[in-house]
């Protein structure tokens, strides 16, 4: 069970277009910050990821009164390595992968390259070691996976 932190409402003005904006601007000034937020369908809701254990959620209210349902929860954060495919005379990981690794860093996990690459079963591998929320790590190992 997680432990939540605060819990706040947001007025009904808020528009679904909005609401990740407003989250946001509140979280960073309420003590939370965090750079992005996103819809997860799974949850129905609006959520913001921080790399320091926290998320912050919206859920929309009924048509009365309106509104947004807002909490930050307190999450056990979870580590992981990735090996990520290289080439053996470089070392360097493709573009488009590191462009996608800094887009999570902004939703809220840490990550930390390894600087030395190694050969597993015939391919040339460089562990990218990635702490976050078990939600945004299962959606980084899928993207990871789905490039392979």
């Amino acid at each position: 069970m997680a432990e939540i932190l605060k819990e706040t409402t947001f007025k009904s003005v808020v528009h679904d277009n909005e609401i990740c904006d407003e989250l946001v601007k509140w979280g960073n000034e309420n003590g939370y910050p965090v750079q992005h937020a996103k819809k997860v369908f799974k949850w129905e809701s609006y959520v913001a990821f921080s790399a320091d254990n926290y998320f912050i959620q919206a859920k929309r209210l009924p048509p009365v009164p309106g509104g947004w349902a807002v909490t930050v929860e307190k999450y056990e954060g979870e580590e992981r390595y990735i090996p990520l495919n290289v080439p053996k005379d470089t070392g360097e990981v493709n573009r488009f992968v590191m462009k996608m690794i800094d887009q999570y860093k902004m939703e809220g996990l840490k990550m930390e390259l390894a600087d030395t690459w190694y050969e597993s079963y015939g391919s040339w591998l460089r562990d990218l070691k990635v702490y976050g929320h078990p939600f945004l790590l299962s959606q980084f190992e899928d993207f990871i996976e789905n490039m392979r």
